[in-house]
């Protein structure tokens, strides 16, 4: 039996292959420095502590943040959100306030969510989505209260690509605030775990104030690494939600007062670090070039009898499909693996509550997603495979 060519398509999980360069890095540093940063005078030291330091402000950079202080580096995007979520929710600590999601949200915004305004006795409030997948503005606006104390929206959802109206939302916060005192201010959070590296992201623009993002998506960066941007004027609020050494102020047996070290305890993972570095030299957001490979693949499966894809077109190459009751997203994803060599995600995908509004709870979508590498050649190849599987049913 011949095996097909492995085509993968699952890059909103993680991106593979790594962009050029991130594995030279990341085995430069451990075979060539290997030292921790922030916690030695001697030179090895002072090196590790470098490719820290350049990275963060060329993240800094990468999304107009101005001050790296502003950036963090956490495991992941999921512990950066719960950096953010769980350290700010001294914001929204009475029964009386409230914290505002969109129905798009992956549940690593979800769930920290949740637990917070559970401990603390607050609300929370969920916008749903249309039938694109898109947040309504007018939904948003319609629960935006005095209470409300904190928004949360994904850049773009991982289940259909479409990017939310994070910036209109940014300037309905700013609006808000403007007629606010500071303890009552709305605090904006989005998550751009799918955008950053493939989408331009600015965080003056967007008008967000927490913003994080992964290195092993569409950066091309390792996994185990994450961004965290907190705007200045929230430093003074943040709790850590993780205490230890930082390598500074070691007489303290409090975390700095000062970013980043206040968010930076124990040991860092300066081998990914170094590989992200790498990896954001080589990829940069290239919004025409997705629209066109997203245009590609969604006119490519709306043409298919038999097949329903779920939400708008985004600007993102992600579409979403639903087979109807004669065969399971699992089982579709199952025979283009097998079949077809193609690697694809089936199920939920951590957005449980998206799906409620696209029609997909019973048993979510397969979802088929391009990255970097991925070519009209590749895109083409699973439209042709996913013709002739709905042709057998």
């Amino acid at each position: 039996m011949n095996v097909p060519e492995r085509l993968y398509l699952d890059h909103a999980s993680t991106s593979w292959p790594k962009a050029p360069g991130v594995v030279d890095a990341m085995t430069q540093f451990m075979t060539e420095c290997g030292a921790s940063a922030s916690r030695g005078n001697y030179r090895s030291a002072q090196a590790a502590g470098g490719v820290v330091s350049q990275t963060r402000q060329s993240l800094a950079s990468l999304i107009g943040a101005g001050d790296p202080s502003c950036v963090t580096f956490h495991s992941g995007c999921t512990q950066a959100l719960n950096v953010a979520i769980h350290g700010l929710a001294g914001h929204f600590a009475t029964e009386r306030q409230e914290v505002v999601v969109g129905a798009a949200e992956h549940n690593a915004v979800l769930r920290p969510v949740r637990a917070a305004v559970q401990r603390s006795g607050a609300r929370m409030r969920t916008v749903p989505c249309d039938q694109r997948g898109l947040v309504s503005l007018d939904g948003l606006a319609e629960v935006i209260c005095d209470q409300t104390r904190m928004i949360a929206l994904t850049h773009a959802s991982n289940v259909t690509g479409v990017v939310q109206p994070v910036a209109e939302v940014g300037r309905i916060v700013a609006e808000q605030n403007a007629q606010r005192e500071p303890k009552d201010r709305i605090l904006f959070l989005c998550d751009a775990a799918q955008t950053f590296g493939y989408l331009p992201v600015d965080v003056p623009s967007l008008g967000v104030h927490v913003l994080a993002a992964p290195a092993h998506k569409g950066s091309g960066g390792p996994v185990g690494i994450a961004m965290l941007y907190l705007h200045a004027d929230w430093h003074h609020m943040i709790e850590p939600i993780v205490h230890g050494g930082s390598g500074h102020d070691g007489t303290s047996d409090g975390m700095p007062e000062t970013m980043p070290g206040r968010l930076e305890p124990g040991t860092q993972n300066v081998p990914a670090i170094a590989g992200w570095r790498a990896a954001i030299k080589h990829h940069s957001p290239r919004a025409d070039e997705w629209s066109l490979l997203a245009e590609r693949l969604h006119d490519g499966l709306r043409s298919i009898d038999g097949v329903r894809v779920v939400g708008e077109r985004g600007e993102l190459p992600i579409a979403s499909l639903d087979f109807g009751p004669l065969l399971s997203p699992a089982e579709a994803a199952a025979i283009l693996d097998s079949e077809f060599g193609i690697e694809v995600r089936a199920g939920y995908h951590c957005a449980a509550l998206v799906h409620e509004c696209l029609g997909t709870q019973a048993s979510g979508t397969l979802r088929i997603s391009c990255g970097h590498g991925t070519t009209e050649a590749d895109v083409d190849r699973v439209v042709d495979a996913v013709r002739e599987i709905a042709a057998e049913f």
